[in-house]
């Protein structure tokens, strides 16, 4: 018979553990950054200065390790954009991820606005990449969701 353990987290990864939320809301598309103009990483992330805290700091920081001609195919600044998107913010801030991936989640759509011309930059640079072999991706959440999902029933 097995015990329920509950080990204490010394460092829980945010990328891997979300906040404990009701998920199974809808939330409409997202309507409208295709058709922003593509534009250099700096000027993309303008609008979001009021938003993230240091953004162009950071945003200058992803073009320095960055180099001009990246051998994945993407230009400097969608390679960049990436970048900007996986970096953790050192100065207790919260990350551009982890603001966007909540406005993301939010019902109301006219809160992505700000972010449409770096959505432009991103998702012109994610869409180049080459499809990976089929894997399987991990991510936790901070709730005993067994109870949906009982022994046997297919999880897509």
């Amino acid at each position: 018979m097995s015990k329920d353990i509950e080990l204490p987290v010394r460092h829980g990864n945010s990328r891997l553990i979300i906040p404990d939320v009701e998920e199974s809301k809808t939330v409409g598309p997202i309507v409208g950054y295709a058709s922003e103009p593509l534009l250099a990483l700096a000027d993309a992330c303008t609008p979001l200065i009021p938003i993230i805290f240091n953004i162009l700091t950071y945003t200058s920081t992803a073009l320095e390790h960055t180099p001009d001609n990246p051998s994945d195919g993407l230009t400097r600044d969608e390679s960049a954009a990436i970048c900007l998107y996986t970096m953790e913010w050192t100065d207790g801030q919260r990350s551009l991820y982890s603001i966007l991936n909540e406005t993301l989640r939010a019902a109301d759509r006219e809160y992505l606005r700000p972010w449409f011309k770096y959505l432009k930059l991103l998702l012109t640079a994610l869409v180049k990449i080459p499809c990976a072999s089929q894997q399987t991706v991990w991510r936790g959440i901070r709730k005993d969701l067994s109870l949906e999902f009982p022994q046997g029933t297919p999880v897509i």
